[in-house]
């Protein structure tokens, strides 16, 4: 959950591959229009990647209608590259990009200017080895106070309010408004962080606060650094949103603005600007999952071969690799629901000598895990390691294709199968309820899947559930 407490926004509660070679300055690269497998596609969506080098944009129509993109050089002003790229577009003749219903975009963080907020990071949890205490985070203050449960629901100690008390007026000295609130236990027992919050809300309205059982795993670690690090990326998302939302209008755009999840799915803007640290390196996702949707392929290996580094995934039916916990923002680790990469540590610009080798090495050994899919290529230095031109459209038409998602996970005590079924079904609606909050159509959303598993190292009844809800995005016609 992230909470505003100021009177203009209110307390919110919710869940929680560029195309790279270089150009000259905003000279557009190419224009074309390509056979689409549009589908079910009953929207006209605007796709737009902003990549390091190159910014690519794709409107997709339904029907008969072939999708058109252009290519420009990137700016190093996220409006230029907008308006540079709609430029290109708008030369076609024919591609009404103002007609959109849904405007998807997809870029990095490192894509855009990013100076992180300093974050009170608050854990609450009894006391521990301070090696095991909360990381350092510069600029920050970081506070232990009592309380939590286990992952039985099992309270450990009451909530020490005078100690959440004093942490919020040693953040309102130090001028910081950003908070990060994690409970142990809290994907079991979220209560002991919703009322840090409202403490905290209380003593500073207008602090912004993130809680961590909305946006985490269940492990402890990971859960607050995922906290700390969605909290200390507001000022960027609403940046990132308010630049791209004010050229969009100024273009004539009226469709609302969607941006891609880690994972290639998509949430609203406003979604973003409450909890970012679920978008900030979506690119090489769409570009993954774009270049099997425009070779049709059911099942690919692909190769996003950028300008800093190749990365290389397998598709199967539309879904990328599940990925485990790994280095997020600022280098904290976490588990926010990426997908699962192979990387070399170098791009297309300049490759070794033994580029091509590395690859082919690399495919090979995700083939492994995904034995008779059809090797693919996306980005802009495709070319370089066998793939075609076409390749630098991959990330622009992936996220124009995508459907809003998210994904719900959660702890929960079940003696018996009635009651694991009544969370289970639970879980379900809380899952709904937030994928239209995330700017699904309501009358599109449903859920795509749950799973349910036992917690092994934990008493017989404690299990662990995991909803995913997609819809088709609420456009301008929805």
């Amino acid at each position: 959950m992230t909470w505003n407490s100021g009177p203009a926004r209110g307390v919110r509660i919710g869940t929680a591959c560029p195309a790279d070679r270089p150009v000259p300055a905003r000279q557009a690269l190419s224009t074309a229009r390509y056979p689409g497998r549009d589908g079910r596609m009953t929207q006209v969506r605007l796709g737009v990647d902003v990549g390091r080098t190159t910014t690519v944009a794709v409107l997709v129509r339904p029907g008969d209608a072939p999708p058109v993109h252009a290519v420009v050089a990137s700016s190093p002003s996220l409006d230029r590259s907008l308006r540079d790229v709609l430029d290109a577009l708008d030369s076609l003749g024919d591609a009404p990009y103002d007609r959109a219903d849904v405007v998807c975009l997809t870029t990095d963080l490192d894509r855009t200017p990013n100076t992180p907020s300093p974050v009170a990071v608050l854990r609450i949890s009894p006391a521990g080895h301070p090696a095991l205490g909360p990381s350092p985070h510069p600029g920050g203050l970081t506070r232990v106070v009592a309380g939590g449960s286990s992952l039985t629901g099992r309270q450990l100690a009451p909530l020490d309010r005078a100690g959440v008390e004093a942490f919020a007026r040693e953040a309102a000295a130090a001028s910081i408004t950003a908070f990060a609130v994690c409970a142990a236990g809290s994907p079991a027992r979220p209560e002991p962080e919703l009322t840090a919050a409202s403490v905290i809300a209380r003593l500073l309205p207008g602090a912004h606060i993130t809680l961590s059982y909305e946006i985490g795993s269940p492990g402890l670690r990971e859960r607050e650094n995922a906290a700390a690090a969605n909290a200390a990326l507001g000022t960027w998302a609403e940046h990132l949103t308010d630049t791209a939302g004010r050229t969009l209008r100024a273009r004539g755009i009226t469709a609302p603005l969607f941006l891609a999840r880690d994972d290639a799915g998509l949430v609203s803007a406003e979604y973003v600007r409450r909890y970012p640290v679920i978008a900030t390196v979506s690119a090489t996702a769409c570009a993954l999952r774009g270049a099997a949707l425009l070779a049709g392929a059911e099942r690919a290996v692909v190769v996003d071969a950028a300008s800093s580094s190749i990365r290389c995934s397998a598709v199967a039916d539309g879904e990328l690799e599940a990925g485990d916990a790994g280095p997020g923002p600022g280098g904290l680790w976490m588990d926010v629901g990426r997908p699962r990469l192979d990387s070399l540590p170098f791009g297309g610009e300049e490759p070794p000598a033994d580029a091509r080798q590395r690859v082919e090495a690399l495919v090979a050994g995700v083939l492994e895990r995904s034995p008779g899919s059809t090797v693919l290529y996306a980005g802009g230095a495709a070319p370089l390691f066998g793939g075609t031109p076409d390749g630098i459209r991959a990330a622009a038409y992936g996220v124009a294709r995508a459907d809003t998602r998210v994904e719900l996970e959660q702890v929960v005590v079940a003696p018996g199968r009635a009651e694991l079924d009544r969370a289970i079904v639970l879980a379900r609606d809380q899952a709904l309820a937030r994928v239209v909050s995330a700017g699904a159509a309501p009358d599109a959303a449903r859920i795509a899947r749950t799973v349910h598993t036992p917690v092994s190292y934990l008493p017989g009844g404690v299990h662990r559930i995991r909803v995913r809800a997609v819809g088709t995005p609420a456009g301008a016609t929805s």
